[in-house]
């Protein structure tokens, strides 16, 4: 299988953990898993997220910690229809909402999303595909995705969707975990026992210049990345 950031088949075992293959890119650096588990495997292991009750129990400081980084990306766009791919129990959504945005938010776990509109009503909030929202052509001025794409499977038509709903002149803000970062261990076995990597959970692992080859192949016209004193990418995609 080809880089799904640069297309190169110049790659490299990087490690195994339980009953998984990582591969690493030589050309760009992207780590990803190469025997993918199965649909039906992935629905197994997302039905009932162990995460959600941490994101539920802990509301208040990620809603103060989504409407920081939303403030940071204002000055970007003019426009103020807002969605939030990936977006668990809502509370980015609302950050957005008490911000004055026409806040949206979607994600394929239908439990959360049910949680996401009895703990917000004011937003508004869909269990539909990021594919799904691309097909009817809605278009959004600021994007929010955090932590979602390093748990996908298939990276092309999600990027590519990205870039379809985002509209001209509008910017998305994506983070991930940064492979590359300076406060992380360069021990394999000990990323491996500290769970930073942890298929099935995680399938892609990037740094900044896997990620920024990556959705400038599939559009979008320039990236920047914002500091980050924590291993995260914090990366800012933009649309003319």
């Amino acid at each position: 299988m080809s880089c799904l950031a640069c297309n190169s088949n110049n790659k490299s075992l990087y490690c195994q953990t339980d009953s998984y293959d990582l591969f690493k890119c030589l050309d760009c650096s992207l780590i990803g898993v190469e025997n993918m588990p199965t649909a039906q495997e992935l629905n197994d292991f997302y039905n009932n997220y162990f995460k959600t009750k941490q994101y539920t129990s802990k509301l208040n400081s990620k809603l103060r910690r989504a409407k920081k980084r939303i403030k940071s990306i204002l000055k970007y766009t003019k426009g103020t229809r807002f969605i939030d791919i990936g977006c668990n129990v809502g509370f980015a959504v609302e950050a957005a909402r008490q911000l004055g945005l026409d806040a949206h938010g979607a994600d394929l776990d239908t439990k959360a999303i049910q949680s996401a509109k009895e703990l917000f009503p004011g937003c508004s909030f869909t269990d539909n595909s990021l594919e799904d929202i691309a097909a009817k052509a809605e278009k959004y001025d600021l994007i929010y995705c955090s932590e979602v794409i390093e748990h996908l499977s298939s990276l092309d038509t999600f990027v590519k969707s990205l870039y379809e709903i985002l509209a001209p002149g509008g910017v998305l803000l994506l983070t991930t975990p940064d492979m590359n970062h300076f406060a992380l261990t360069k021990d394999i076995q000990k990323l491996i026992e500290d769970k930073f990597i942890r298929p099935p959970e995680h399938l892609f692992y990037f740094n900044k210049s896997s990620i920024k080859k990556l959705f400038l192949s599939k559009g979008f016209d320039k990236i920047k990345f914002m500091l980050s004193l924590k291993p995260t990418i914090k990366m800012l995609g933009f649309k003319i």
